[in-house]
């Protein structure tokens, strides 16, 4: 069976990228819980190793892609005679889905799929020149991480984490983009930024914090 492009959960890049600009990439976001405020304190440190980041336009899932012994389908999403979208398909289910939204002819988003078929992760190319931009992370069918690389080179210096319902819990920041963490954003249950955290000598975790009224 094709694989349907008014799916709504796997389509879920187009929504993100009809809001998404260069501002909205630096923007802190609202909506969250804070969580367990004792464990993002003690957050360990965060280092490029545990960041997306890879050579700039080398990300598309880590050089992995690999079509053999799968089945490609093709959908033509503006109806112009030419496919701009393929899915992936092994034995199991959809492996891969990549997409052109812009139908100049190269791929701007790949989402990837557990053995299950569900959507676990999907990166995207927002200015078209090959190199990723974001990278959301899924669990359970709802965004519970996005890496974002506010200057389009490939260096994820933002990160954003949300809960199981989609708000955002804590932003966390690469101020020098040295492939640490040194700036923390927590917010609350409404949405309001309510503290903040600093690394002030460079080991990734916060040692001081600001109480927002």
């Amino acid at each position: 069976m094709p694989f349907k492009p008014q799916n709504a959960r796997l389509f879920s890049s187009t929504l993100l990228i009809v809001g998404l600009s260069v501002t909205s990439l630096s923007a802190i976001g609202c909506g969250g819980d804070q969580g367990d405020k004792a464990a993002q304190d003690t957050k360990t440190k965060t280092n490029a190793q545990h960041r997306p980041d890879g050579p700039a336009g080398e990300r598309h899932r880590f050089n992995s892609l690999n079509n053999t012994g799968l089945q490609v389908e093709t959908a033509d999403l503006n109806e112009d005679g030419k496919p701009d979208q393929f899915t992936y398909r092994n034995a199991k289910g959809i492996v891969r889905v990549e997409r052109d939204m812009n139908f100049d002819g190269q791929i701007d988003i790949w989402q990837y799929f557990d053995a299950t078929g569900e959507l676990i992760e999907e990166e995207m190319d927002l200015d078209y020149d090959n190199k990723i931009d974001l990278v959301a992370y899924y669990k359970d069918g709802i965004v519970a991480k996005k890496s974002m690389s506010v200057g389009f080179d490939g260096a994820f210096t933002i990160e954003k984490f949300y809960d199981s319902e989609g708000n955002l819990l804590r932003v966390e920041r690469d101020q020098d983009n040295d492939g640490v963490t040194d700036l923390w954003e927590y917010y609350d249950k409404d949405g309001k930024r309510e503290r903040v955290g600093w690394d002030t000598d460079g080991d990734g975790t916060p040692d001081e914090f600001d109480q927002l009224p």
